[in-house]
């Protein structure tokens, strides 16, 4: 159990590997952006030179990859390639239903684990060739999308809705508790706690 447990803390670790130069992308970009066109009184950073625009489009089309990145590389430590595409179709679907990277999180781990399983079925030697490329992506992907879909979505998204309401609650109540919510967040955040 303790072994497994390590596991998948690495199959975790694999899907933020992957996913910090995107996070970098995104961050870098649209800080750029919003510092080289200023802040507006009132109105906050008003982005309107085409070039920066440009610049904060990319930024934000980065940022919208974080999820399924993260849940297909989770997918990709458990099952290797054949894990991959389920993984990106479950964080895709995690970000459209706005499960968020919770959503991600599972949906990854969904995903690499039925892969996993599909790819320890006995087979046809003449169906082997046509497994890792077809057969296992296709049907984990048809699994872990139903399971998001139908299952697991909207209760992750109510979940995750509820958290971030509960958490700007706290900004308007107990400054002394916010923080420590916030400083064990942080904590944990940087692989602390």
């Amino acid at each position: 159990m303790k072994e497994e447990l390590k596991r998948i803390r690495e199959y975790l670790m694999t899907g933020v590997s992957y996913m910090i130069p995107i996070v970098v992308i995104g961050g870098v970009l649209i800080a750029f952006s919003i510092a080289l066109s200023g802040v507006q009184a009132g109105k906050g950073a008003v982005v309107t030179n085409p070039v920066l625009k440009s610049m904060m489009d990319i930024g934000t089309a980065s940022f919208s990859m974080m999820v399924p990145v993260l849940a297909g590389f989770i997918a990709f430590g458990i099952a290797d390639r054949p894990g991959l595409a389920p993984g990106l179709v479950g964080g895709v679907l995690a970000n459209q239903l706005k499960a968020g990277f919770l959503g991600g999180i599972i949906a990854g781990f969904i995903a690499g684990y039925v892969a996993r399983w599909i790819k320890s079925w006995r087979v046809p030697k003449n169906l082997r060739p046509i497994m890792p490329i077809f057969v296992i992506p296709l049907l984990s992907a048809l699994i872990v999308g139903f399971l998001m879909i139908y299952v697991l979505g909207n209760p992750i998204s109510s979940a995750m809705t509820a958290m971030t309401n509960w958490l700007k609650s706290m900004s308007t109540g107990n400054a002394v508790i916010l923080a420590m919510i916030m400083g064990a967040m942080i904590a944990f955040d940087m692989g602390g706690l």
